[in-house]
Parts: C-alpha cells; structure tokens; sequence
C-alpha cells in the first residue's frame, strides 16, 4: 500500500470552541478561544478565589493561584442529541458521551450514515452496507473520575459516632448505595465499546491509553491495520477532560495557569509569561478509510496521510522518577529528543523534507518546561516552519489534547489556511509562531504531540 492510500473521509469534534468540523475550522480560523471564567457551582460568585493550587516546586507550604477560576468548558452540548438509545445515557460519563457524539458526527460527515450498522459479509452485498469484519474501532483514553456525589451515601455510612471513617464498612456500604452499572461509566475502554457496539465493528478494536499521545497512536494504530487488509473503515477517537472534579484534585505534574486579561487569553503556549496550562475538555473523532474504499464508496476524502511515527525517549523526570510542578529550566518534564526524532521519522515515512511542511501544529500548553522542550525540536528539525497552537483556544484537555491538535492539521490542509495563534506577540523561544490566518505555503502540514515522560508522535498530512 502506497503511503497515498489512507485518506480522512469525515470529521467529528465536540469542543469548547465548537461542535462539528465547520464550527471547529471557523474558530480555529478566527482564533475563537473557549477559556472563560467559571462561575463558582455554590454561590455564583465570579469572584470567587480559584479552588485549583499548586505546588510551585520551592517548597511543600508556597502555593500559586489565580485570581479566578478558569477553564475551557464545552458549554453547548446536550448528549441526547446524539446518543441512541436514549437509556445508554446512564451507562456513560461526560468523556464518553463527548467521544460517541464526536464519532456520529465524524460517521455524518463521512456519509456513512446510511452504511452503518454494519452487516455480516452476504447481506451488506445486496444490501451495500459495510461488511462486520471491516470496519474497526480504536480509541484513545484515559483514567475517567467519577462525581463524588456518587459515593457520598458510601462514605456517609462509613462514619463512626467519633466522627471517624471506618474503611472496613465500605464494602458493605458501596453494595447497598451504588449501583451496580456504576464502574460501567468509568472504565477507559468503554468509549471504543460503545461506538463499536453502535456501528456493529467486529473488525479490529482497541483502546490506548498512553496520555495527550492517546488520539494520534489511535490514529497510527488504525492506519496500520489499513495497511495489513484487514479491514476497509476505521473510526479513530479519543476523549479528556481536566474538568471534572475528581481530575482537577489532582494536577499531576501539569502547573496550572493564571488568569490574564482578557481571561480568553489565558491559555498561552510558548509565551513568555506562560504560567502552566487551562483546563479544557474535548473529543474528537476521525473516518480512516483506503483511498479504494472511499472510491467506491464515492466519497471524497478530506485529507491523506501521507506519514506517521511514534518515538519515546525518556524525559529527564521519567528517569529519575522526581516529578514536579516547577518552572525551573531543569524540571525535567518533555523530551525534545524525542520529539525531534519523531518528526524526522514522519518526514521520511512521507519520503518528505523539512521543506516540504507548510505548518505544525504544535503540542505546547502553557507549561514553561514542556513547550522549551517542544520548542528546541521543532527549531532543529523544522526550522523556519510557521507554527499553530490549537491549545491556546482549547485548553489542555487531557487525553483528546493531541487528537484535537490532530484535527487541527486535518482541517488546516483542507481548508489551505494556518489557523492563527492571538498572542503570537507574546511568544519566545524563536519560533515563527502564526500571527494572522492566512494561505499554507504548501500543502504538507504535520501535526507533533507528545508527554511530559517522553512519548511523541508525528503525523503528516495533505489536502486531497
């Protein structure tokens, strides 16, 4: 199979700047943010001191916070829109919820509609529907936290007349207070089994949890079960979020930003003020198909990959296993080896060079030390290269955060546009960081994602 061979028939996003490709590619285009000040949940109070703190790295009692609590919510979204049963609703958290709408909408914009579910290999002759076994599902995702609402009855029941938890009751407790189908809202694999039981896959189907690196492995995954023949359609996905009270408990060793004026800006990747990133949330959903299968099918792709890799090279963090939130130089957090390699592999899985790119879409966040090390390799492997950061608009949003980034290149080459980055101004590192929409030198764009422990990916694609 010639590397030509794997197009992008259909795009689905549900996101804080927009549900849908076109409503995506508008703000993307206009450089739309969906940061915005939250309003407290118990008071209203837009005033209220921001419940996210974090260790600044210098010692165990300092702590930085904002002003106001941020995020990048998705604000326009109703699940029942889009999930079918209706009852398979209370079965699913928000992550899979978002990560089912964004595949309907990704299969909509395909034209698949009308092929799905699939049928076994005798009746989808007759009836031109696709075939069971060609058409798979993988999915990228991560850890998904419950509400802790939904255990408040178990540990209420926990407690002693001394006003002490006793753990022992909690069995016991959860039993009686929980239901039964509640783990079933919460496992990693279950967005890839929902869509999968919805369109019938009994093709290849998987699902990667590997950090913000989950969407573009799905993708890479997908692409090569394409290559091997054994199947003809795949819906790659993931979904994240940094929203949801349980997560925002735990900030890992991502340092959170602080509010700017206008609070819209206050995501802001490789710029020189950068404090740590926006939390956000976000899925995104993608048609992989042969380019024989969309012929046939008469659909006209939306892009094609043309080359993919993934490297790792462990972080300096990784190796030592001391993770912090600090902004000091030698935090250790990103790998710009690996980064760096994993573009030089894409480039020549696509038999491409440096200056064949008319864009990346970076990966960076906000935080100082992981964009330093992004930075430093994209300026040695694709110097000169206008760079875009959907992050700015969007958030970090866990494990969607390079799918959505992934989307991001997909929407640019088929629009033609470098979407443009509002606080390019503001940025360091050297990078020619995209200051106004405007035409793609070439039709080449790759897409960089990566972690703070060292996995990167690569993928480059091109207008059809």
């Amino acid at each position: 199979m010639n590397r030509s061979d794997i197009v992008i028939t259909g795009v689905g996003v549900v996101s804080s700047i927009g549900l849908g490709r076109e409503a995506f590619t508008r703000s993307l285009l206009n450089a739309t943010s969906g940061v915005i000040e939250l309003v407290d949940s118990t008071d209203g109070d837009r005033n209220a001191t921001a419940r996210f703190r974090f260790d600044n790295g210098n010692s165990g009692d300092v702590h930085q916070e904002s002003p106001v609590e941020i995020g990048a919510p998705i604000t326009d979204f109703d699940p029942k829109l889009y999930v079918k049963p209706r009852k398979a609703l209370k079965v699913m958290c928000r992550e899979i919820q978002t990560s089912f709408a964004a595949s309907q909408m990704a299969i909509e914009d395909a034209g698949l509609t009308n092929l799905l579910p699939a049928e076994p290999a005798e009746q989808a002759k007759k009836s031109g529907r696709i075939a069971v076994d060609r058409i798979g599902a993988v999915f990228g995702s991560e850890m998904l936290y419950g509400d802790p609402e939904e255990l408040a009855d178990a540990f209420a029941a926990c407690k002693t007349e001394d006003n002490e938890i006793d753990k022992s009751k909690f069995g016991f407790a959860a039993m009686r207070s929980i239901t039964p189908l509640w783990m079933l809202k919460y496992l990693p694999n279950m967005p890839a089994c929902h869509v999968g039981i919805a369109v019938n896959s009994h093709g290849p189907n998987n699902s990667l949890t590997v950090g913000d690196v989950s969407g573009p492995n799905a993708v890479l995954e997908s692409c090569g079960y394409l290559k091997r023949g054994i199947a003809d359609v795949m819906i790659a996905a993931a979904a994240g979020s940094r929203m949801n009270t349980t997560r925002s408990m735990f900030t890992e060793d991502q340092p959170l930003a602080t509010a700017v004026d206008p609070v819209s800006r206050s995501s802001r990747p490789h710029a020189k003020d950068a404090t740590g990133i926006v939390r956000g949330e976000g899925a995104a959903s993608l048609i992989l198909e042969t380019a024989e299968s969309a012929a046939n099918g008469g659909r006209k792709p939306l892009a094609i990959v043309c080359g993919m890799a993934s490297r790792f090279v462990p972080s300096k963090a990784f190796d030592s296993g001391e993770f912090t939130t600090s902004s000091d130089a030698d935090a250790g957090r990103g790998s710009s080896r690996a980064i760096e390699v994993a573009i030089q592999a894409a480039l020549k899985d696509a038999g491409l060079t440096s200056n064949d790119i008319g864009l990346v879409v970076g990966h960076a966040m906000g935080d100082p030390v992981i964009d330093a090390a992004e930075a430093e390799a994209i300026a040695k492997a694709l110097p000169d290269v206008p760079v875009t950061l959907p992050t700015g608009l969007l958030g970090h949003t866990g494990a969607a955060t390079g799918m959505l980034g992934f989307i991001a290149a997909v929407v640019a080459a088929q629009s033609g546009q470098t979407p443009p980055v509002a606080h390019a101004a503001d940025c360091r590192h050297g990078l020619p960081i995209a200051d106004k929409a405007q035409s793609l030198s070439s039709k080449y764009v790759l897409a960089v994602s990566h972690t703070s422990h060292g996995s990167a990916t690569a993928i480059v694609v091109s207008s059809s």
